[in-house]
């Protein structure tokens, strides 16, 4: 070797390993003498062209497959999941599934008490998820993986692939001769990953004679014969195994270091299955639960009221809650009740009760006023609750107080954690309010019911002893007081029964 050229080599030898361009190279084209000794001839790096050959190989496949993928495109994807979870149901489960519907437990819910009929079903749906154990659950969710990585697989788009080699080429026809041309790579580079995804995801070393087994139970066929599918997945081994498509990728790409790990993710079904069951029928109950509270609300209204239409209060109200529950940021949660017990204090404890207050604790003798006191401070304090009322829902008024506070921060709360906090707060601080007025109410009124039972039991003695001049102030009241306590304890015991309609659940601890 001549002395230019040895310090010439010395040179390469120096600089070409900093070199990332020939690095670079020199790796494509070791990627591209490792493809070419695999069986398959599929790419020239030359020219960047997939060759005939490549189009062959997924021609032959795609009309194996061709069947299956009519097949499996008449099934609505969406059935899917209902195909795998009746196939996996007993005779027992499919029963107590019936048992289970909407209509099934409207109709018990006509046939017996609401909580009778909630009670049965609880206990169906319990002996329903039973049946699952871990072992037919493990079972379902693979029996539905496979089932969608197959159907994945079978309906990945081989004609829109195959039609950049031969643009005569006709979908599902496989009685004209094919023409296959060598194509740029690049054409068919997403192609590639696309079809990487779907193969590397199928289990290789299954046979999926469950998946096979389903599909010719629901459509009456087999979607391939099993010889066939056994050489396709014999083919798409060896592509994996040997790194062909991963190959061809970098080539195409001329990025040598291109990898992507393709880890199939297993599919769960069972679990959420039985909990959309439980929840199902929750619903069923809730709105028969709703509508039969509504039943009792408005027969309790016209029977307190006359009417079940009874204004609501200016503020806290349902208009003045819904641009909050817009934003859910909350809601006014006792509209209705609150509104209620404000008529009936203005409407007939101010008015009636006051009366009979008067007579029974102004006018009446007691044995001891320590036994009339309970019912006299019932009756200041529910009077006391009228203002109440009226002074929280005067707070909301957007021109003051909590309202303004609210209407301030509102158009802030997009942007703004904070002012969502401070909304949110204060309609909790409110809805507290609400409800400590309404629980504190339902306490004094059965109080004062009480006392009220306490005085009908005695009035009837021959000699009553707690009011001692019973008959004095019977006279004063026309002789109709015992009539005035009935009608009286009847109408608060109503009340308190509407109030029951409305659970309150306060978001701090009641002092």
């Amino acid at each position: 070797m001549g002395s230019g050229n040895f310090f010439k080599a010395l040179l390469s030898s120096f600089f070409s390993g900093t070199d990332p361009e020939a690095a670079k190279k020199k790796a494509l084209k070791t990627i591209a003498k490792n493809l070419s000794k695999t069986k398959y001839h599929f790419y020239k790096q030359a020219s960047n062209e997939v060759e005939p050959g490549f189009a062959k190989f997924f021609y032959e496949m795609y009309k194996a497959l061709s069947p299956a993928q009519l097949l499996i495109q008449s099934i609505n994807r969406n059935a899917f999941k209902r195909m795998v979870l009746d196939n996996s149901l007993s005779e027992k489960q499919t029963e107590l599934l019936a048992l289970i519907s909407e209509e099934s437990i409207r109709e018990a819910a006509r046939q017996k008490p609401l909580k009778e009929a909630a009670a049965q079903t609880k206990a169906n749906i319990d002996s329903f998820s039973a049946e699952f154990d871990s072992a037919k659950i493990s079972q379902t969710d693979s029996l539905y993986t496979n089932l969608v990585r197959f159907a994945n697989f079978v309906q990945f788009d081989f004609y829109f692939l195959l039609k950049k080699f031969d643009n005569g080429l006709k979908e599902h026809v496989f009685s004209k001769e094919t023409r296959f041309v060598p194509i740029n790579g690049s054409y068919i580079l997403e192609d590639l990953k696309n079809f990487r995804d779907v193969a590397w995801a199928l289990p290789l070393d299954t046979p999926l004679d469950d998946v096979f087994k389903l599909i010719k139970k629901v459509k009456g066929t087999d979607p391939l014969p099993s010889g066939v599918w056994k050489k396709i997945l014999a083919r798409i081994r060896y592509l994996k195994e040997n790194r062909i498509i991963e190959m061809l990728i970098q080539l195409i790409s001329e990025n040598p270091s291109y990898k992507e790990d393709i880890t199939a993710k297993d599919l769960y079904i069972t679990d959420d299955f039985i909990t959309e069951v439980k929840k199902q029928a929750e619903a069923v109950f809730n709105d028969l639960k709703e509508k039969q509270t509504a039943g009792k609300v408005e027969s309790l209204l016209n029977q307190i009221f006359g009417t079940s239409e009874i204004d609501r209060l200016k503020f806290y109200n349902e208009a003045g809650s819904a641009p909050f529950e817009r934003k859910e940021l909350g809601r006014f949660e006792y509209c209705e009740p609150l509104s209620y017990l404000k008529k009936f204090i203005l409407d007939y404890v101010k008015k009636d009760i006051k009366e009979l207050s008067d007579i029974l604790l102004v006018r009446g003798d007691w044995q001891n006023q320590q036994l009339a006191a309970p019912m006299s401070e019932a009756f200041h304090q529910l009077v006391e609750t009228a203002d109440k009322i009226i002074a929280l829902d005067n707070s909301l008024n957007d021109t003051v107080d909590l309202g303004l506070k609210m209407k301030t921060h509102l158009p802030r709360t997009e942007r703004d954690k904070e002012s969502r906090n401070i909304i949110h707060s204060t309609i909790n601080f409110v809805n507290d309010s609400a409800g400590k007025l309404i629980l504190n109410s339902s306490r004094l009124f059965i109080s004062y019911d009480r006392n009220l039972k306490m005085i009908l039991e005695d009035c009837v003695k021959q000699h009553p002893v707690l009011i001692r001049n019973w008959k004095e102030i019977d006279h004063f009241a026309e002789e109709k007081l015992k009539t005035m306590c009935i009608d009286a304890y009847k109408t608060i015991f109503s009340f308190v029964s509407l109030m029951q309609n409305f659970p309150v659940e306060l978001h701090e601890e009641e002092s």
